[in-house]
């Protein structure tokens, strides 16, 4: 998410061995929204609120060699209805945690074994038997946490600034690929159409291809000159596939980290995936350009491949702004023939009445292969900034949602 900072402070610290003094900041950003849909189907009607919250925690300063300096930090994100959810530390999978209850006393009963005969069963011990149970925790619950809080922005990096360059281990926070040009004012059609409709899958794209920057890698950012920059991150154990069964027969999820820090290796057949790309206004004032390119493929197991492409201008001029972005993808098997591809073109006019009003224009236009009908997506938003509090409203209409020949 993009923050709005509404808390900053500065600590003298000495949270990393051999920095003497560090700076250390908490940034945090509260955002609510209201989004009431009206269609022709059913399922697609309703009103209701969204809340995404972050908290920001930075430190960096100067490293005792080569004139070197860090980075690190991490974000905590807790959007709609999550909260911080409990677990037993150093829990293994399926541990059981507390103790069994007995239920209340069942009549007894009698069972009939192979060999015909009938055995009597009191109802005391077949009790005992089936409610004598208690709450277990998974590990791959545990340690991911998709029923709480979520991990964002995980970073440390080692910069040098006279070279210009930055190398990264992190997840969520290299530049890449996530997000267009296009949408100048107001939320994307990806964001936008969320929500919408409850049965059916937008089309529109928010990260083309697999989101590789989300997964724990190691990373490159290096400045060219004054016309930008040009990242390349691997990631050897992608998380956004679903569990994988190696070749020993165990299910395994992708990209998962232990708790205490130690990481759980993925097996063989676990996807590896890297990105590259450039993002810079190649030395003109006013222009923005952005191109990426991504692959996620399995290294055992598995043919398929996933490629993704970004390619977006924006440009501004004194109080006009126009954006066009291009996405692709193509998710399937390693031969060409057998991928489907989704194409993604977005358009965008932005125009600052003032210095705090702002209103956009913007239109997305979704195709994938096999489908009935291209997704259409056309909005206007008005944007106003209050300083530190920024206020902003959206109407649109999606047709053919999902590539079905419906208006939403």
């Amino acid at each position: 998410m993009k923050n709005k900072l509404l808390i900053t402070t500065a600590l003298a610290s000495s949270l990393v061995a051999g920095s003497a003094i560090a700076q250390t900041t908490i940034t945090g950003s509260l955002g609510v929204s209201y989004k009431s849909v009206q269609g022709k189907n059913q399922t697609a009607n309703g009103n209701s609120f969204g809340k995404e919250s972050q908290i920001n925690v930075a430190n960096k300063g100067k490293l005792n060699i080569g004139g070197l300096s860090y980075a690190a930090g991490f974000s905590l994100e807790f959007d709609g209805a999550d909260g911080i959810y409990s677990y037993t530390p150093g829990a293994t999978a399926s541990t059981t945690t507390g103790a069994g209850t007995t239920g209340p006393i069942i009549g007894n009963t009698a069972s009939v074994g192979e060999d015909g005969g009938v055995t009597a069963v009191s109802g005391a011990a077949l009790a005992a038997s089936v409610n004598n149970t208690a709450a277990t925790i998974t590990g791959s619950a545990r340690q991911t946490g998709t029923s709480g809080w979520h991990l964002e922005n995980n970073y440390i990096d080692i910069i040098s600034e006279s070279t210009g360059t930055t190398l990264t281990v992190s997840s969520d926070h290299i530049q890449n690929a996530r997000g267009g040009l296009a949408n100048i004012v107001g939320q994307h059609a990806e964001d936008f159409t969320g929500g919408v409709n409850k049965t059916t899958t937008s089309l529109a794209m928010d990260y083309a291809g697999t989101s590789v920057a989300e997964s724990f890698g190691v990373g490159i950012v290096q400045n060219v000159g004054k016309i930008g920059k040009v990242s390349y991150l691997y990631v050897p154990n992608h998380t956004s596939g679903t569990s994988n069964v190696t070749k020993d027969g165990t299910t395994q999820t992708l990209g998962v980290v232990a708790d205490d820090g130690d990481a759980i290796l993925g097996g063989d057949d676990k996807p590896n995936a890297y990105e590259y790309g450039f993002i810079g206004n190649l030395g003109v004032t006013g222009l923005t350009v952005k191109a990426f390119r991504s692959e996620e493929g399995q290294i055992q197991g598995n043919v398929n491949k996933t490629h993704g492409q970004n390619l977006g201008i924006r440009y501004n001029y004194d109080i006009f702004t126009v954006g066009v972005n291009q996405m692709k993808q193509k998710v399937g098997a390693s031969t060409n023939a057998l991928r489907v591809e989704t194409k993604q073109m977005e358009y965008g006019l932005g125009l600052a009445v003032n210095k705090d009003l702002s209103v956009g224009l913007y239109m997305n236009k979704a195709k994938k292969e096999g489908a009935v009908a291209d997704e259409k997506t056309q909005s206007i938003a008005v944007g106003y900034s209050l300083g530190p509090v920024a206020l902003s409203a959206q109407y649109g209409k999606v047709e053919n949602m999902g590539g079905l020949s419906k208006r939403c």
